[in-house]
């Protein structure tokens, strides 16, 4: 650990791909498996494109049994790929740390290993699925607070929605991503119900969508403490501005009353005794200032009680965060993904870095350094 700025910074080492430097001579045929293949050229070295090698070495074979010919490749380069995997892992590497494929391609080619804006494209997208792969793979990890939330993207050309869930509790662990909008109620709250159930979680923590309501019995399911404030503050400082210009001293006085009771740190797990005496000022206004002051306060005392108290984090920042470091902090600048599974599968790229779960490794591969 290092201080940067006054913050503590963690070294990551990524480890690149090998390009080797031997052939081994494989006799098994990759179309009917059987062995005994037959050398069908001598040694030679075909051009690559790699940061320390320049060719590899490679040889024909033929299959006695049906015909086929192929070709024996030293390892680190894919069949039919010119780019090696380093130079692939490179490429990636530049893009989860924040450039775009037309910047990458510009490093790249200052590096000496072209590599077009599309196949860096190609490459995330298939990273993106292999780690998504990798994440369904991998053990269920147990989470005590389940975070959902949605949010929207342009996908193939048109407007859809994303379901973000995360651990709370971990931090901001990415537990999954659905193509769910959350006006797709039934099929949002299946979804959630199963994750839940798969993860173990003790409580469900959202913002104040009406999706999320019957998902789990009331008392396992919680408000995030922050949208609560924001909407509920935005709304009373709104009301406190339009009596203030309407002259309505009460009205105003009462607003100021009831941003203050938002405030208060910490905050009382039952509705106070100051919220209930508002509400029963307003308990019979109808028309006007005065019925948005009613509705707003009733809502406020309806919703108390539903507002998580979580002594170590009663929001849901963390999935917030990964909604916005993983996807739409993208999205933006590509204004949206060509395709739904691209999408889908771009948040696991990013959520693995950060966890350090992806990783590109190879037999004495490279390491670089990132903080």
């Amino acid at each position: 650990m290092k201080a940067i700025d006054g913050k503590e910074a963690k070294m990551v080492a990524y480890i690149l791909p090998s390009v080797g430097s031997a052939l081994k001579l494989d006799r098994r045929c990759p179309h009917c498996h059987r062995p005994h293949g037959r050398i069908h050229s001598s040694q030679r070295h075909g051009a690559i494109r790699d940061l320390k090698v320049s060719s590899i070495p490679q040889r024909r074979m033929k299959c006695p049994w049906c015909g086929l010919t192929w070709t024996l490749r030293a390892e680190g380069v894919k069949p039919g790929h010119q780019r090696s995997d380093r130079t692939i892992g490179v490429g990636l590497l530049l893009y989860m740390l924040g450039l775009s494929c037309r910047h990458t391609e510009r490093v790249l080619s200052a590096l000496e290993c072209p590599s077009g804006k599309s196949s860096i494209e190609r490459d995330v997208a298939s990273a993106g699925h292999h780690a998504q792969e990798l994440h369904r793979q991998a053990p269920p990890v147990r989470v005590r607070v389940l975070g959902a939330d949605g949010t929207g993207a342009a996908m193939a050309g048109r407007e859809a929605g994303v379901l973000f869930l995360a651990g709370v509790d971990c931090g901001g662990w990415l537990v999954g991503v659905a193509p769910l909008h959350e006006q797709q109620t039934e099929e949002v709250r299946r979804h959630v119900g199963r994750v839940m159930a798969a993860v173990g979680a003790e409580e469900l923590r959202t913002d104040e969508h009406s999706v999320y309501e019957g998902i789990v019995p009331q008392p396992r399911h919680r408000l995030c403490l922050s949208h609560w404030r924001k909407s509920k503050g935005k709304r009373a400082w709104d009301l406190h501005r339009q009596a203030v210009a309407e002259g309505r001293s009460l009205e105003a006085d009462t607003m100021g009353e009831l941003l203050a009771l938002l405030r208060l740190r910490p905050r009382p797990p039952t509705v106070p005794p100051e919220l209930e005496r508002l509400v029963r000022r307003y308990i019979n206004a109808r028309r006007g200032l005065p019925g948005k002051v009613n509705q707003l306060l009733q809502h406020v005392e309806r919703t108390w009680q539903k507002v998580s108290d979580d002594p170590v984090d009663p929001t849901n920042n963390a999935t917030e965060r990964v909604i916005g470091l993983t996807f739409k902090i993208r999205a933006k600048t590509m204004r949206g993904f060509k395709a739904v599974h691209k999408g889908v599968g771009h948040p696991y790229l990013p959520a693995g870095r950060r966890a350090c779960r992806v990783s590109f490794v190879g037999k004495k591969g490279s390491a670089i350094c990132a903080r």
